[in-house]
C-alpha cells in the first residue's frame, strides 16, 4: 500500500528515517508526524529481492506507483503529489531482478525529482563484480590481489586458495 501521508515540512532525515516495518507486506510505512494537511505522498517499499511478483502485488494497492499499462513494462507515480523511495536490495534470487531494475531505473528517469533509488547491501555486492570480473582484473596472478578491505580478518585470495588446497589435501 502506499505510505501514510505527511507534510512537506516533516520530510527530514529524521522523519523518513520514523519508519515502522510491517513484516507481513515487507513494506516499511511512515507513520503521520505532523497533524497538518498533508501536501505529499510517499510510497516507500524495499527488500523486493528480485521478487517480481511481490512487486506486483505492492504496485496493485499503491496510491502512488502504478504500471502505465497492461502489460506492465512501464511505472509512474499517479498524481502530482506522489513520491517515491526504494530503499534498496532490487536483485536477488528472484527471477524478476533485471525487470524490476530496469522499471525503477524507468520511474526515475521519468520523475528523477519524486523518485529516490537507495543503495543496499545486496545491490553493492553485485555492482562490486562489474569491477572484480573485469578482463584486467581477472588477469592479475592471485598473490597480489589483497584480503577484503571491509573484514580486517579476511584471508587474502591466495591464502583462501592454500587453505582450501590443504582442506582437500592437496597442499600449497
Amino acid at each position: 500500500t502506499c505510505a501514510a501521508p505527511y507534510p512537506a515540512h516533516a520530510l527530514s532525515a529524521s522523519g523518513v528515517g520514523a519508519l515502522s516495518s510491517d513484516a507481513h507486506m515487507r513494506v516499511r510505512t511512515p507513520f503521520r508526524c505532523s497533524p497538518h494537511p498533508c501536501e505529499y505522498e510517499i510510497a516507500f517499499v524495499s527488500d523486493v529481492e528480485g521478487d517480481l511478483d511481490y512487486f506486483n502485488r505492492w504496485v496493485a494497492g499503491s496510491r502512488c506507483v502504478a504500471y502505465t499499462g497492461s502489460d506492465e513494462a512501464a511505472l509512474t507515480l499517479t498524481h502530482a503529489r506522489a513520491y517515491f523511495v526504494y530503499g534498496g536490495d532490487v536483485p536477488d534470487h528472484g527471477r524478476g531482478s533485471e525487470q524490476l531494475l530496469r522499471l525503477l531505473v524507468g520511474l526515475k528517469r521519468a520523475f528523477p525529482r519524486r523518485v529516490a533509488l537507495l543503495v543496499g547491501n545486496r545491490d553493492l555486492n553485485k555492482l562490486r563484480l562489474t569491477s572484480e570480473c573485469a578482463p584486467s582484473d581477472l588477469a592479475r596472478p592471485h598473490w597480489s590481489i589483497p584480503a577484503p578491505h571491509w573484514d580486517p580478518s579476511a584471508p587474502t585470495l591466495s591464502q583462501h586458495l592454500e587453505q582450501v588446497a590443504a582442506a582437500r589435501g592437496g597442499g600449497a
